[in-house]
């Protein structure tokens, strides 16, 4: 038996050739097509839900934000777990799906659910879904200097010029600013005898605010209203 197929081959010397040659074109190709990685990626696939709530200690966090959330996102379809954490003014929620999930049918999931977790909480939060990253992603930190310019004139070009280009880069999950001063503009609704001009003031900043869809307005306790605009809207 083993004689005939040796003498198979040598009959057959050039159809060997052919499926030899076959077979290393193939091999070949298949290398340049392997996804080969010294640290494979072996994080799950999830989805990560931040809520920011100034002003709320981490049981407040706990009872009015994380507890709705994680009850909104337990009956979806291929959830595995869904954990979380209360901190200090911040809530997240993570939510982890099976390993044949994909990751953007999940994001729909969870996205079609934060509608009804939204009914759920306290007005004036918003809870969003984090960036599509991995346990094996890269942290990048820079630092934007400049000669004779503010804090908050550097700040200010962070979130209106280089965070908006870095965005459009290939393979950029998120860009996250912190440090510096954030400009705003506060109106003072603290004094006496000033109702009308309150009025009028809270008229053309809710107007305003309205055009420009970067614009935030935050209410606070001591009854002022910030308003975050860009550099370049003249006041």
């Amino acid at each position: 038996m083993t004689d005939n197929f040796i003498a198979f081959f040598y009959r057959e010397r050039l159809l060997v050739a052919v499926v030899s040659m076959l077979i290393v074109a193939g091999g070949i190709l298949a290398l340049r097509k392997l996804n080969v990685d010294a640290f494979p990626d072996v994080t799950p696939v999830q989805v990560e839900i931040d809520t920011e709530a100034e002003g709320l200690a981490p049981q407040e966090v706990e009872q009015q934000i994380t507890f709705p959330i994680e009850n909104e996102m337990n009956g979806i379809s291929g959830v595995t777990r869904v954990e979380s954490d209360s901190k200090f003014g911040l809530s997240v929620v993570t939510v982890y799906f099976s390993d044949d999930t994909d990751i953007y049918f999940a994001r729909e999931q969870v996205f079609q659910r934060l509608a009804d977790a939204k009914e759920s909480i306290p007005s004036g939060f918003e809870p969003t879904m984090g960036p599509i990253t991995t346990g094996t992603g890269q942290i990048y930190l820079y630092q934007i200097v400049g000669h004779g310019q503010s804090n908050q004139e550097l700040r200010t070009i962070q979130d209106w010029i280089v965070k908006l280009q870095l965005r459009t880069v290939p393979g950029v999950a998120d860009v996250l600013s912190f440090g510096g001063d954030v400009k705003q503009y506060q109106v003072d609704r603290r004094s006496a005898g000033a109702g009308q001009l309150q009025h009028h003031a809270e008229d053309s900043l809710r107007r305003d605010s309205g055009q420009q869809s970067k614009h935030r307005r935050q209410f606070h306790r001591a009854r002022r209203r910030a308003v975050r605009g860009p550099r370049s809207r003249a006041w």
